[in-house]
């Protein structure tokens, strides 16, 4: 009876630990809605980032829906990617690894995916979604829809 004592007080702290672990874990991260950009001449039937997605993306169009979501450190760390994927409508799945530039957890709000005209994909964890906005990360001829 003392060992199983012994052994139900071992389980108990080491049940306690993995618990407070996680709750450390879930504070050292941010859960952001995503949202989408198209500014190709192409339709994008679907598109997903991390574990989060989004739905169809018109040629031209974006920044209207948010869908949930994804979890990212609070604390930028350099060298951070996600993997963006996408297909439907007129094409193929794609695929691209995409480096997340640095930010701060104050100025998050969403994580805002832009399919660019050249073919490439940057992505923003930013508190803006309106592109015309002076501040947004996305500048010049990058930014038009």
């Amino acid at each position: 009876m003392k060992n199983f004592k012994k052994l139900g007080l071992g389980f108990m702290l080491a049940l306690l630990s993995m618990m407070l672990s996680s709750c450390y874990n879930r504070n050292e991260s941010i859960g952001l809605d995503v949202v989408g950009y198209n500014h190709t001449d192409r339709d994008i039937g679907w598109f997903t980032v991390g574990n989060g997605g989004g739905g169809i993306l018109g040629k031209h169009k974006g920044g209207g829906g948010f869908v949930c979501c994804i979890s990212i450190p609070r604390k930028y760390k350099p060298g951070m990617t996600v993997t963006v994927r996408w297909g439907g409508v007129e094409r193929e799945t794609q695929e691209q690894v995409v480096e997340i530039p640095p930010y701060t957890s104050k100025d998050t709000g969403v994580f805002a995916v832009h399919f660019l005209r050249n073919g490439s994909v940057k992505v923003f964890a930013t508190d803006l979604v309106i592109l015309s906005n002076p501040d947004y990360p996305l500048k010049g001829e990058e930014a038009k829809l």
